[in-house]
């Protein structure tokens, strides 16, 4: 029996997971190469402080993408069970209904933001001087809308996930970089450096390609559970809303200690100050990012092990798991190590960034990525409850507890806050997982 045929030999579950790691890897691979190429050339476009306005700026924006209220995340579990059990009927009404009520919630979202975005001082938000208004007012807006259409296409990446298809939906988004990386290389030769072209470049390429895709996909493989407007059904709403407002929740928290990240360093230190924390985040971020493709297929592939309560491939799956964790342990260790070089061959002498930085995002990152893996499964069970308990602690300490720190040690007290909340994370969700894999799990640690 050769290699191949060893690695796609076993539970049709774990083909699966296989196949779709191994198409991501290139997808990803792809996707890692693009990321990397669109620092250096962003920065040769737009001088670091402007590049560290757009982060903040489409951090900012990115907040958008959770206000579907968790909806398409709870249609990503809802939907892998209607297809485990073959009910395609329901399918085809919980996608129309989600693609329905993303439509009510962000089209007047949009608009609102659109139109009052001038109304807030962004220059004193964001650390820059008041000559810069104008222009980050337009790409604020650009940015609006662009976010809000997305956020109603992104329901198919939902639909192609519960197909168990973790690595096509990632395809899409990979897509949409590459044409943003054509876009940009050309404006570095032939347009003037501005922020308003650079938010056109990296806004509406992925927007456009999942539309497209969409459209292609749910006439062909898909057909069974296309949506259409006689396929609304509005009370699934409450089944959606059920599942999607603890995810929601959970989406909320993301927001205040991931998102705001950017915000939060560009107030207590600087623009500049985000660029080089970005900078550092991405070169580690290398090793998440491969690390992600081994994790994506495991929450479709729990909703439906759990589904089935075939505990005894789950708990095989998490023991798996954890040994690839240690491969991610050493990987970050050596990125850091090796960090020095990397920066110069990277970015050259563009941007400094101190090497106590890059220590301190790693044990983040490391702390961050074990936490990571316990979600991941645990939404796949959709036994979030606990989660909407356990993460008030980052709603309620992150800001504060940043800003207490950044008085003493700058960036370093966002970085920290961070770690701390994740460390605390880890240790309930730990506990949480393992109980529901070995089936010991009563009372909230099983809702």
């Amino acid at each position: 029996m050769n290699l191949f045929t060893k690695l796609f030999k076993g539970n049709q579950r774990s083909v699966t997971i296989k196949k779709n790691i191994i198409a991501s890897f290139f997808i990803k691979g792809f996707s890692i190469l693009i990321s990397l190429l669109l620092v250096p050339m962003t920065l040769g476009y737009v001088s670091p402080e402007i590049y560290g306005v757009w982060l903040t700026i489409s951090s900012i924006l990115h907040w958008l993408t959770y206000m579907d209220v968790g909806f398409t995340l709870g249609l990503k579990n809802r939907l892998t069970e209607c297809l485990a059990k073959n009910d395609y009927e329901k399918g085809r009404s919980l996608v129309s209904t989600t693609y329905f009520i993303m439509t009510v919630i962000f089209l007047p979202v949009g608009i609102i933001l659109y139109t009052v975005s001038p109304l807030i001082d962004w220059c004193s938000i964001l650390n820059v001087s008041q000559g810069n208004n104008e222009i980050i007012i337009k790409t604020i807006q650009v940015v609006t809308i662009f976010v809000a259409l997305q956020m109603i296409v992104n329901v198919f990446l939902a639909v192609v996930a519960a197909y168990q298809k973790t690595a096509l939906s990632s395809l899409f988004n990979v897509v949409g970089q590459f044409f943003s990386l054509i876009i940009i290389y050309s404006m570095t030769h032939f347009v003037e450096p501005s922020l308003y072209n650079l938010a056109y470049a990296y806004s509406m390429m992925p927007v456009v390609i999942i539309a497209v895709s969409s459209l292609i996909f749910y006439c062909t493989s898909m057909k069974k559970i296309a949506p259409g407007i006689k396929s609304i059904n509005l009370s699934y709403t409450k089944d959606l809303w059920n599942l999607g407002a603890k995810f929601f929740i959970i989406q909320v928290q993301q927001i205040i200690l991931y998102q705001a990240t950017n915000i939060l360093i560009s107030n207590l230190a600087g623009p500049e100050s985000v660029t080089q924390y970005n900078i550092a985040y991405k070169i580690l971020n290398v090793v998440v990012m491969v690390y992600s493709i081994i994790l994506t297929p495991l929450w479709p592939a729990f909703t439906d092990a759990y589904t089935k309560k075939e505990f005894k491939w789950m708990n095989n799956i998490y023991k798996k798991m954890v040994r690839v964790y240690g491969a991610v342990f050493i990987a970050i260790t050596l990125i850091v190590i090796a960090s020095p070089i990397l920066y110069k061959i990277w970015i050259g002498d563009n941007v400094e960034i101190p090497f106590i930085l890059t220590v301190a995002i790693a044990i983040y990152t490391l702390i961050h990525s074990w936490d990571s893996l316990q979600v991941i499964l645990i939404n796949g069970t959709g036994c979030v409850k606990l989660q909407t308990y356990v993460i008030l602690i980052g709603l309620v300490l992150h800001i504060p507890l940043s800003m207490f720190l950044g008085q003493y040690i700058g960036i370093y007290g966002v970085i920290a806050s961070m770690s701390i909340i994740n460390l605390i994370y880890a240790c309930f969700f730990t506990t949480q997982i393992r109980k529901i894999i070995k089936q010991t799990a009563t009372g909230i640690w099983i809702k």
